[in-house]
């Protein structure tokens, strides 16, 4: 397949609903509609990244933050953005838990938690490894088993040196809800960050430092079989899944889609740096984050 290009033009950074052309129509032919645009849901942020579409008593609603800024917002169609958190933990990840609650990581107090509907911390589910604190825990996934697996970088301790990094090595975590335990998945990585399985649960990949890897998952969770599919890939961050069964991957500039295996099929150039995608079929809507706004866009 042929390496496609996205670009962005007319772009408003101004609070608020706006909307961004996209050129040329290539790669809209075959996943966004005729036309489309891009509409800005909010901008001028600091940091913004954990877009996550969930059913919400039958709603598409798309969560995501503006973590530096210790918002977490949510958006719907019909009622448009509101704030559902204004003082959250630097909160990154908002994923369901089967409970009508979600599993949130929580960077600023570094752990993985339950939030119910109204954004409240009802259970503390980790915050140290072998008697350590975590470092940073970043981005969260949930498996069809019921385990939460999640990425646990050593971001912003330069910047932070009041606050004391105690684990020696960057961990990929999965905790176990059923019992209550939290493993260490992968241990030797350098700044593990996003993390998704492929539809079916065969595959596990991680962002990290650059590289996109890959792991077979076997039906009991193990690991194996570790590959490297993609090198020097700048600034890479949030992986997600999305039509035809392409992995989306966030980069410096641009967004790009790989095949399972790694090929490079097409990139997607944004206005600054992408750092989550995810789609809802429901909404028939893609939502992106870049570093300091949050946008979504009509799928075909």
């Amino acid at each position: 397949m042929k390496r496609i290009l996205i670009s962005f033009w007319a772009l408003l950074f101004s609070l608020g609903a706006q909307e961004v052309e996209t050129k040329p129509a290539s790669l809209k032919n075959g996943i966004f509609v005729k036309g489309a645009k891009w509409q800005q849901l909010s901008s001028e942020h600091a940091g913004c990244e954990g877009a996550q579409w969930i059913m919400e008593d039958g709603v598409p609603t798309l969560f995501y933050a503006a973590h530096h800024q210790f918002i977490a917002y949510k958006w719907t169609k019909k009622g448009g953005l509101i704030t559902w958190r204004h003082d959250s933990p630097e909160a990154t990840s908002f994923r369901p838990d089967g409970k009508g609650g979600y599993y949130v990581v929580e960077q600023n107090s570094r752990r993985l938690v339950r939030w119910n509907k109204d954004a409240k911390v009802s259970e503390v589910l980790a915050e140290k490894y072998e008697g350590k604190q975590l470092s940073r825990p970043n981005d969260a996934r949930v498996k069809s088993d019921g385990t939460v697996w999640f990425t646990d970088p050593p971001f912003l301790f330069k910047k932070r040196p009041h606050e004391v990094k105690e684990l020696q090595q960057d961990h990929v975590f999965k905790y176990d809800p059923s019992i209550k335990k939290l493993t260490s998945v992968i241990n030797i990585l350098k700044y593990p960050n996003g993390i998704v399985f492929s539809p079916d649960e065969k595959y596990l990949f991680i962002g990290a430092s650059g590289t996109l890897y890959r792991w077979d998952v076997s039906q009991s969770g193990e690991l194996s079989n570790k590959k490297v599919l993609a090198e020097k890939v700048r600034g890479l961050d949030g992986l997600s899944f999305g039509p035809h069964g392409r992995l989306w991957a966030c980069s410096l500039k641009s967004i790009i889609l790989f095949d399972v295996d790694g090929k490079r099929l097409g990139e997607i150039m944004t206005p600054n740096k992408p750092t989550s995608i995810d789609f809802s079929s429901e909404a028939k809507l893609a939502a992106i984050t870049v570093r300091d706004a949050a946008y979504v866009v009509k799928l075909k």
